[in-house]
């Protein structure tokens, strides 16, 4: 019997070792497990913030060169000062053969649409105003720079298809526009945020090909490291 009892003591207290040692094991998986989703949510916040911080540069970019073209138009040399705004739109978009300055009109929905991006900050009312203005105007000489910050306000508002189409409208209809190198980089960035890398690689490469020496092009390099 004393040794029977010998025996079932010592099963008994490696029982409650093992039992022990199982239920420590688990406390640290549960342990390992939260850790893990932890690391998980941090790095979902951390891709988060970068890819919104992302979107403010490209929206700072955007809105620099829309600015740049503002200035542009309005600093006409003194002995072109006979010349229409809407003319010298023409000769900076590269949009075809010289045409008769805009209309009051037209000059005044153009202009009323490229404010509200720039003094008033109404991206959402931008849109439709430039929308208005390639239906209104179709033979405009400003209708490449209309379909590009058309499409530049639908990339802000992460509309990418919407904007896709703005884009490739002046790719394809504008060769000559100073909008199109922009453009096709811009169809590169849609590429990349849709998750096609090989199309992106496409447009990039297609500006560097076509517009090696612009600052399209160098945006379209550093794109390219990034892929």
């Amino acid at each position: 019997m004393g040794s029977s009892g010998s025996v079932n003591d010592r099963l008994a207290e490696l029982e409650r070792a093992f039992n022990a040692r199982s239920q420590a094991q688990i406390d640290q998986q549960r342990q390992l497990n939260a850790l893990q989703q932890e690391v998980s949510e941090l790095r979902g916040l951390l891709e988060e913030q970068s890819y919104r911080l992302e979107q403010v540069v490209e929206r700072q970019r955007s809105l620099l060169a829309a600015q740049q073209d503002a200035a542009a138009q309005q600093q006409a040399p003194a002995a072109s000062a006979g010349r229409g705004t809407a003319e010298q739109d023409a000769a900076a978009s590269g949009g075809g053969k010289a045409s008769a300055p805009a209309g009051g009109d037209e000059q005044a929905a153009y202009d009323n649409a490229v404010n509200l991006v720039l003094q008033d900050k109404d991206y959402d009312a931008a849109i439709p105003a430039f929308a208005r203005f390639i239906t209104q105007y179709p033979q405009s000489t400003y209708v490449p720079n209309a379909h590009y910050w058309l499409g530049q306000l639908l990339y802000a508002q992460q509309r990418f298809d919407q904007a896709k189409a703005q884009f490739t409208r002046v790719v394809e209809a504008y060769q000559t526009s100073n909008k199109r190198a922009d453009s096709i980089l811009k169809l590169g960035v849609i590429a990349k945020e849709q998750g096609d890398n090989n199309l992106a690689r496409q447009y990039f490469e297609q500006v560097l090909s076509e517009y090696g020496s612009s600052s399209a092009a160098r945006l379209a390099q550093e794109y390219l490291g990034g892929l």
